[in-house]
């Protein structure tokens, strides 16, 4: 079973993320580059099967890349929090801001497998970023 276009798509931009952010050491910036080039790579099969467009493809990592980027700086104050240069106060509500940038997440990865037809709606049942996933997706249709 190959991965869904959808979690290509995340997985890439994440990648993405590491390389710009923690690619101090030589090794790891190589494996990180030949990471985001297999998936790049797997990206690129769907391309070839008329799944997708190019364009889809470079506007659908731009929006989870977005998305991912937050996370990963609203997750680096919490960690600065961590060692005492937030409140608890605000190490709450950059939870709550993390709980939100997840429901955009996942409600860009619905539309990757709506658009498509490729791979698996995520599911929430009782989850916090519920209502956000809910209210991205009224505002894309």
């Amino acid at each position: 079973m190959r991965y869904p276009l959808d979690e290509l798509l995340d997985k890439r931009s994440i990648v993405q993320l590491k390389i710009e952010n923690f690619s101090d050491k030589e090794a790891d910036k190589r494996r990180l580059e030949k990471e985001y080039q297999d998936y790049t790579c797997a990206i690129i099969e769907y391309i070839n099967e008329n799944v997708c467009t190019k364009e889809q493809v470079e506007r659908w990592h731009k929006e989870l890349y977005d998305a991912n980027k937050r996370t990963w700086n609203l997750e680096a104050d919490i960690r600065k929090g961590q060692i005492g240069h937030l409140t608890l106060e605000e190490i709450g509500k950059t939870a709550i801001a993390i709980r939100e940038s997840n429901g955009i997440r996942v409600g860009i990865k619905s539309k990757i497998v709506r658009e498509t037809g490729v791979g698996y709606k995520e599911i929430k049942i009782n989850h916090a970023s519920q209502d956000t996933l809910n209210e991205y997706l009224r505002n894309y249709k």
